[in-house]
């Protein structure tokens, strides 16, 4: 397999599993921002339809993103772009009371970055060499933005939607995600300078966020204790690579001609690290005061 081919494979994995965990934190009948349409007064019934529709155009875009990356017509990796807008745009006007909070934002910023993910697929499958970058630079950004921003990120925005006493830490973490992240982007070509400093939010935000959710859910659920944890120590193994490739040292030997920041660190991140923390926080329940 090319490296080329795993980023596909990686890509196409984590937009399912990034979807799945969206629509289960964001806008199933069961998430909590869903929910509170219900304190709105809108009509019970209409929570249900709208969580289908979500899911129909859901696995419309799904289709878009998988012929785009490996049909012989890239472009129609476009209707996944249109897809992640328009869920952007739909979140944003049925919570717009709920935007005015840390929650609120901290919940729009994973799907902010499943659009800037979106973008560099399009921009990687049909080779239009986004900031002088190709097909590989591309898919490897786009993973970043999936894995980390929109499933990972996503996740403690899941958890800064519930009734708790960390719910404004982990509201916190996410804006401080999210501007880290702003800081590598720019960082990367421009000024190089504050890349570091993005990369070390990055690198306490996130187990700072994890390591808050595992102290509560060890004595609430153990199994979402138990993959929390394994997230966890995923998470350090592979901040360990990225921090040695940021500081001009060996990271991983490359396997079967892919460097080792895609065969290890990129793998690690999509398979375990990512999904793991996702449904630790699905399995750790809904809010207290919701009902099923």
């Amino acid at each position: 397999m090319t490296e080329l081919a795993l980023l596909r494979a990686l890509l196409l994995g984590s937009l399912i599993v990034a979807s799945l965990g969206t629509h289960r934190l964001f806008f199933s009948a069961r998430s909590f921002l869903a929910r509170s349409c219900l304190a709105r007064s809108v009509p019970a019934r209409s929570v249900p339809a709208r969580a289908r529709a979500h899911i129909a155009l859901n696995v419309v875009g799904l289709a878009c993103a998988a012929a785009g990356l490996y049909s012989p017509v890239p472009v129609l990796a476009v209707g996944w772009l249109v897809f992640c807008a328009g869920q952007l745009a739909w979140f944003a006007w049925r919570d717009r009371r709920a935007l005015r909070s840390l929650a609120g934002l901290a919940g729009a910023v994973p799907l902010l970055f499943s659009n800037v993910s979106a973008v560099w697929i399009v921009g990687g499958a049909n080779d239009l060499g986004i900031l002088g970058y190709g097909p590989h630079f591309s898919f490897y950004a786009a993973l970043h933005g999936v894995v980390l921003g929109w499933i990972l990120v996503g996740a403690i925005a899941g958890l800064a939607q519930r009734d708790g006493p960390d719910r404004t830490l982990y509201g916190a973490a996410v804006m401080v995600c999210f501007a880290s992240f702003l800081l590598i982007a720019v960082g990367i070509d421009q000024l190089r300078a504050i890349k570091p400093v993005g990369v070390i939010g990055l690198s306490l935000a996130i187990p700072a966020a994890q390591l808050v959710f595992l102290r509560r859910a060890w004595s609430r659920h153990r199994g979402a204790f138990a993959l929390g944890g394994v997230s966890l120590l995923g998470l350090v193994f592979t901040l360990t690579l990225a921090w040695r490739n940021e500081l001009g040292m060996a990271a991983f030997p490359a396997l079967l001609e892919v460097r080792g920041m895609v065969s290890a660190h990129g793998v690690i991140n999509a398979a375990v690290v990512a999904p793991s923390f996702l449904l630790a926080v699905i399995l750790d329940g809904d809010p207290p005061d919701a009902a099923a």
